[in-house]
């Protein structure tokens, strides 16, 4: 067994799509909040599920633009594509896959997250150029997936040239089952087995609770027993690799990552990547920003690389570094600000710089 961070692990080779996570060089693009599976843990948040919405990261998507900006803005080496259950609108979820393939070429390494057995889909799937499919049975067919549909789906999508392997939580109570899953999979054909632990949400933690399940500790949405049953997992001899992917690494690791990877391309040179991706400037909020900007360029022959005029929030920018220097000997107040690289640019703290 070895090590991810996050306190992650896995046995033999990481999934292709895995190895991109931990890198945070995959953009997540949720085609639909459709779903008609009903899994009690589905952990999608009361705004997404059963809304027929589309996000690329963070972003909502209004149109094929916002699509490819997202990936570019964070120089994407892949996607995963999710829900809701992107099997919900096949067409929509084929057109996403071809857009991306032509926008950023086949090595644009690209994997779905279904429980639908729609084994009708996969064709055209595979004609768009989907490198890996993860298959989620819910845990009342772990026992009896052989022969099932979802084992049927298994088959089809290796014929068709996939990447193939199933992916579930680690649902304490069902270490048997599990086990019975990951086996009967890889007699199957299947490449892989990701667990995930098993969190508490707004939107499933009475469905949760209904059930006996509980979180782990005051301050994690993880469900006692999970991580436990999930290591143990990994712990035993399989003749697939089997990874889990635990909450911890999905904000600590992959999040963060993937917010520093896109701080890294979009800031311009007044602004700082802090440790956690956000990004670091200097603010004054002025009604003249240009005449600002002339005075305060002559007057400390600030260089023009270091200031900017925001036209979209009326304001002017320059390097923190600068406006702490500055700041003892000018007039307006001067706020520190701290942005999360997102389109919309969301402001996570401001503060004043002091000026004595």
């Amino acid at each position: 067994m070895r090590k991810t961070p996050g306190d992650g692990a896995y046995s033999g080779t990481l999934a292709s799509g895995c190895r991109q996570c931990i890198r945070g060089a995959k953009m997540v693009l949720f085609v639909t909040g459709l779903c008609d599976v009903g899994c009690f843990y589905c952990p999608v948040s009361f705004r997404r599920a059963n809304h027929d919405v589309v996000y690329a990261n963070e972003r909502q998507v209004f149109g094929d633009d916002d699509v490819i900006d997202e990936a570019r803005r964070m120089k994407a080496l892949g996607t995963g594509i999710t829900g809701g259950d992107p099997l919900m609108v096949p067409e929509r979820t084929a057109h996403y896959i071809r857009l991306l393939k032509e926008n950023f070429g086949p090595s644009h390494h690209i994997h779905l997250y279904t429980g639908r057995p729609t084994i009708g889909a996969l064709q055209p799937l595979a004609s768009a150029g989907l490198d890996e499919l993860r298959i989620h049975p819910p845990e009342t067919t772990w026992r009896r997936f052989r022969g099932s549909n979802f084992d049927r789906m298994l088959r089809e999508a290796r014929r068709l040239g996939m990447r193939v392997g199933i992916e579930v939580p680690a649902i304490p109570g069902f270490e048997n089952d599990l086990a019975s899953l990951i086996t009967s999979a890889a007699e199957s054909g299947a490449m892989f087995a990701n667990l995930n632990e098993l969190e508490m949400s707004e939107s499933n933690a009475d469905s949760l609770r209904e059930r006996g399940f509980e979180l782990a500790n005051d301050y994690t949405n993880s469900i006692s027993g999970s991580n436990e049953m999930a290591l143990n997992t990994v712990r035993q001899r399989f003749p697939i690799p089997v990874h889990y992917c635990p909450s911890a690494f999905k904000d600590s690791v992959q999040l963060r990552g993937r917010i520093r990877r896109t701080a890294s391309v979009v800031r311009w040179s007044g602004e700082v990547v802090t440790e956690d991706g956000t990004l670091l400037k200097a603010v004054i909020e002025t009604g003249r920003p240009e005449i600002s900007m002339a005075e305060l360029r002559s007057r400390f022959g600030i260089p023009g690389r270091y200031i900017r005029i925001n036209e979209e929030k009326g304001r002017l920018e320059l390097a923190p570094w600068i406006a702490e220097e500055i700041a003892p000997a000018v007039s307006e107040r001067i706020y520190l600000v701290e942005e999360y690289p997102t389109v919309e640019r969301t402001e996570v703290e401001r503060s004043e710089i002091r000026q004595h």
